[in-house]
């Protein structure tokens, strides 16, 4: 089988009407040479006819559908499917409704194909209009008999241009200079690299309602070093439909605080309340960008311009944290420099290995929120399923049950990753019964063995101290983790944390140790790092796990986590890690830039000096 040159993605929701003319307009497409393409329509629940429809053009597409329950507006889990079983080299997204000029998926693969860089294209749409205005005029003029005809005629009149077109004359044609392009990257006619896509994670599914999911990959695609290029030959009509501008807005205001949130960066917070059109202004104007300002960049002065927000505290220049240090505030353009891909290939890659969901925010929260912002790869390994919590702890084995615990701690976990800026999929689950991790060992061993297999290039390991810890489920994690890494030949650095100590076995009022064989004379070192720019990330990380920190069941007197554990979670401005001695460098935190030295670093101390005492 010939493979594409380009994957035409068409998510759709009951619009077997307006897909005919999505697929009509492919049927018509001319590529150059040998090239071909193929479509995929990711159906997102319709109970009309789609998928007859989709079947009445096999005999002339190279058309695959995939459908997918109803349970809610789930299009960034639609246009998923389509990026996970492409087959061609470039994903060019259509919505259902958009024709496409017969060149238009040629002039996508031409963009692709004059540089090395990773492109991500954004093509023309005349006629998209935002609450259905002029929609009836616009069918009425529109030949879909002949569409071809009706695109010569609407851009030699000038007729319902591209809606960008303001954003255009304001700045030029050429994206590459502009800070934040992804801006006008929207999934109704756009295309980037399907490697690059599967990368960064895809689209981001925690959208449900319209608007934005497109504009969050975008931000990531820029930041993964993508280049964003308009075409204008690949060109698409938006043919009307019905809908609502204020309901379409009251959903992205939504959207748009949440990506406000999730990435927490200066220009992240500017989408909240700012139209697109005048972002770039705003950033050249208050020295957030990466050009400068010139007759066209930023020359406008706005109130919002002098304004203080994340990035500035007063007297202070942008883009510094509490103290005046650079390093302590993400990026204006997020979590790595986007003009150098190579700069991201060198970042650190770092395994965070957690004995139970929570143990990763409580030892690491600060680190891990810090390694995200700076653009770090980060994965979280959890040991076990968490299920025994409020059986062995408190007593209580229904209501909820472990079983119904295992399901709803996994969530927590993934919703904790995201409030510390990690993708969803940054969590792994190993799953193994809790508090009885010592009766599985040898599988633990095998599972820990294959991903660090799968990441031999890790910079950095995150792992309870296989010494340290009393919890038997955490101290047997540590030491596997140890001996798997040596068992491979690898030598990341390592920070050995402790949170379960004699203080957290008494106010948890639970024991289950399997005590340390002891190990040979090892030296060792406890460092401290401050993580105070990354408290409030550490904070909402811990609150998702509502499990443990509230009065999760009506049975409960009191939490999982008692509350002067939590009280000093919530307190600490630090996080502390054992290195060994002599240590690969001084750099505890994410590495190769200034401000990564520990904040304090205590004396060599034996490996039988006490225990760290602290949860924090």
């Amino acid at each position: 089988m010939t493979t594409p040159a380009c994957t035409v993605v068409v998510p759709t929701y009951n619009r077997s009407a307006l897909l005919r003319h999505t697929l009509d307009s492919l049927c018509r497409q001319r590529l150059d040479g040998s090239d071909t393409f193929e479509v995929i329509v990711a159906d997102d629940g319709s109970q009309d006819d789609t998928a007859q429809v989709v079947a009445g053009y096999r005999d002339r597409l190279d058309v695959r559908y995939f459908f997918q329950e109803d349970e809610g507006y789930r299009v960034a889990k639609a246009r998923n499917i389509g990026i996970e079983h492409a087959r061609a080299d470039v994903c060019v997204f259509v919505d259902s409704g958009v024709i496409l000029r017969s060149g238009a998926l040629a002039a996508h693969l031409a963009a692709h194909r004059e540089t090395p860089a990773p492109t991500a294209v954004v093509g023309y749409v005349l006629c998209f209009n935002e609450g259905n205005e002029d929609g009836e005029e616009i069918t009425a003029a529109l030949d879909f008999a002949d569409p071809e005809r009706s695109f010569a005629e609407f851009l030699a009149q000038g007729r319902w241009p591209d809606i960008r077109e303001d954003y255009y004359d304001r700045y030029g044609e050429d994206l590459t200079v502009l800070t934040a392009p992804w801006l006008m990257w929207w999934t109704c006619n756009a295309s980037a690299h399907t490697g690059l896509l599967r990368e960064v994670g895809g689209f981001d599914e925690a959208y449900r309602s319209w608007g934005a999911e497109d504009v969050d990959l975008g931000y990531r695609l820029h930041t993964a070093g993508a280049r964003f290029v308009l075409r204008r030959d690949a060109t698409a009509i938006h043919v009307p439909h019905p809908k609502s501008y204020e309901e379409n807005m009251r959903s992205a205001a939504g959207n748009y605080a949440y990506f406000a949130a999730k990435y927490d960066t200066p220009v992240a917070h500017l989408v909240v309340d700012h139209h697109f059109h005048e972002i770039e202004d705003i950033l050249r104007s208050r020295g957030l960008a990466d050009g400068e300002v010139t007759d066209r960049f930023g020359t406008e002065k706005r109130p919002i311009d002098l304004m203080n927000d994340t990035a500035r505290t007063a007297g202070q220049p942008a883009g510094t944290g509490s103290e005046g240090d650079p390093t302590m505030t993400p990026p204006v353009l997020g979590v790595w420099t986007w003009k150098d891909r190579e700069a991201r290939r060198r970042a650190p890659r770092v395994l965070v290995f957690s004995p139970h969901p929570d143990d990763e925010v409580i030892a690491c929260g600060g680190t891990i929120a810090r390694f995200a912002a700076e653009g770090a790869r980060v994965r979280v390994v959890f040991a076990t399923d968490g299920a025994m919590s409020h059986s062995a702890v408190l007593g209580i084995h229904t209501d909820p049950t472990p079983a119904e615990l295992r399901e709803t701690r996994r969530e927590e976990a993934r919703s904790a990753a995201k409030a510390m800026g990690l993708d969803k999929d940054a969590a792994l689950f190993l799953d193994y019964p809790d508090t009885a991790l010592a009766d599985h060992l040898p599988a633990f061993r095998e599972d820990v063995l294959k991903v660090l297999r799968e990441h031999r290039d890790v910079t950095h390991v995150y792992l309870p101290h296989e010494v340290r810890e009393l919890n038997a489920d955490h101290r047997l994690t540590g030491e596997t983790v140890v001996s798997c890494l040596a068992e491979l030949g690898l030598t990341p650095q390592l920070f050995r944390y402790v949170v379960w100590d004699e203080r957290t076995e008494e106010e948890f009022g639970f024991v289950n140790r399997n005590p340390a064989a002891g190990r040979g004379e090892v030296t060792e070192r406890l460092v401290s790092f401050d993580i105070s720019a990354y408290t409030e990330r550490k904070h909402a990380a811990f609150r998702e796990h509502r499990t443990q920190v509230e009065l999760y069941s009506a049975r409960q007197t009191r939490p999982v986590v008692p509350l002067p554990f939590q009280e000093r979670v919530f307190a600490a401005r630090t996080e502390e890690f054992w290195v060994s001695e002599p240590a690969p460098g001084t750099d505890g935190g994410p590495a190769g830039g200034p401000g990564t030295e520990p904040a304090t670093a205590n004396g060599t101390e034996s490996a039988t000096a006490s225990p760290a005492g602290t949860k924090e």
